[in-house]
């Protein structure tokens, strides 16, 4: 179904997605007291205490963007469009790609100017035109310079606005269609606050290097001794475009393998022939149970290894694991119980135990988490016990089972 992308409640999509954002407030809590703590700090330009603002930032810019894109997905799909694939790639073209682009800015803007990074040093290492670069000729006139090495002024708000602009799409990367066979294209270097950057070797070199009388080799080898020492707001700048980059290029990614994924599953299914399985025994309620929990548990594993070491969405994953049972049992859970369960980081241990519990609920009645696990351990220990006796049947090892704990009871009581 198309529909145009103007039509969609743009304000409210924002809306939710920093609504989602604020839902793990209170789990960041360390996270964000620790940042107040190094906003403060940074300039002292301390490696150490650079590096961690660094990897908070990066962290909620790696959040941002992919709240961004399952907010997105969840609106599109509302809406029926189709074919999906081409929907999604939409969204990371559209929606993601510009956020990131923004959100980027800020963050490069902010953390400059909390460093108080030099005029005289954006000049040298980006060929930005900064204060330090002008020299009053009288009369209302000033002369282009380079940069007085002498002048530690901090730069000015329009001059990190100059640099936070460094980060356009095309120093970014190029996203090609997912239609076709297009892959996606990045610049040379590793973005425009890097010590390779070709574009800032040029920007510099015409502002710096030919006025020192200097060719673009030695300028080259006079930058990087430059941005060594810059460090540690240098590095800082350079990880923070990487991590941004990193991520688009990992959604994008995600998007291929799901393209090759969906046409070899179209070339596959046309060769699969019928089979026939024999029914499984009917299992007694008790093992029953602790059959269902156990593949449930399973399910919760497989979901929560795949948030938290694929790096996958949630919404991502419940496309990749449709078939899952656990989605239509959470239905009956209560909005608070939703909420948790569809924010894996929520997760605690045990947490499968507890949400079983109130799956199985009857009449209102949580099972216990204790009772769950001594389900899901009998039931282990029948699948075991089968292997080694196929021809007997579930009541065999429920009788078997009861003589082991009667011995167990007994023996307890005579000791």
């Amino acid at each position: 179904m198309p529909i145009r992308w103007d039509g969609l409640p743009h304000e409210e999509i924002r809306w939710k997605i920093y609504t989602r954002l604020r839902h793990n407030a209170v789990e960041r809590a360390t996270r964000d007291s620790l940042r107040h703590i190094l906003v403060r700090r940074l300039h002292e330009l301390n490696a150490g205490d650079h590096r961690r603002f660094v990897e908070i930032e990066a962290s909620s810019l790696v959040e941002h963007l992919r709240c961004t894109r399952d907010v997105y997905r969840e609106i599109i799909e509302q809406h029926g469009c189709q074919p999906m694939l081409e929907a999604h790639w939409v969204v990371l073209r559209v929606a993601v790609y510009p956020t990131a682009i923004a959100l980027l800015r800020e963050r490069v803007h902010e953390y400059a100017k909390l460093t108080r990074i030099p005029g005289r040093d954006l000049s040298l290492l980006f060929g930005i035109e900064t204060q330090s670069c002008y020299v009053d000729c009288g009369h209302g006139m000033v002369m282009l310079r380079p940069p007085d090495l002498e002048n530690e002024a901090p730069a000015s708000d329009a001059e990190l606005q100059s640099l936070a602009l460094l980060i356009q799409e095309d120093t970014m990367m190029d996203v090609g269609d997912i239609r076709g066979d297009d892959g996606v294209w990045v610049p040379f270097g590793r973005g425009p606050f890097a010590i390779d950057d070709p574009i800032s070797w040029k920007r510099s070199f015409s502002l710096c290097g030919l006025r020192y009388e200097m060719t673009l080799p030695e300028w080259i080898e006079q930058r990087k001794k430059l941005w060594h020492e810059c460090a540690p707001w240098s590095e800082g700048l350079a990880c923070l475009f990487a991590s941004v980059q990193e991520e688009l290029l990992t959604q994008w990614h995600t998007l291929h393998l799901e393209r090759r994924a969906s046409l070899a599953l179209g070339a596959a299914t046309s060769s699969l022939k019928q089979v026939v399985v024999p029914a499984e025994p009917n299992l007694p309620l008790r093992l029953q149970r602790g059959k269902d929990c156990e593949e449930l548990a399973k399910e919760m594993k497989v979901i929560e290894h795949r948030w938290r070491r694929g790096g996958r969405s949630l919404h991502e994953i419940q496309q990749e694991f449709s078939a899952f049972r656990i989605w239509k049992c959470v239905d009956v859970l209560t909005a608070d119980d939703k909420e948790t369960f569809y924010h894996p980081g929520m997760w605690e241990p045990g947490y499968e135990n507890l949400l079983l519990g109130k799956i199985h609920a009857r009449r209102g009645q949580i099972i216990a988490a204790e009772t769950v696990n001594t389900w899901r351990k009998e039931y282990r220990a029948y699948a075991r016990w089968q292997k080694q006796n196929p021809s007997k049947t579930p009541d065999d090892f429920v009788s078997e089972l009861r003589i082991v704990k009667k011995g167990y009871r007994d023996s307890l009581t005579k000791n």
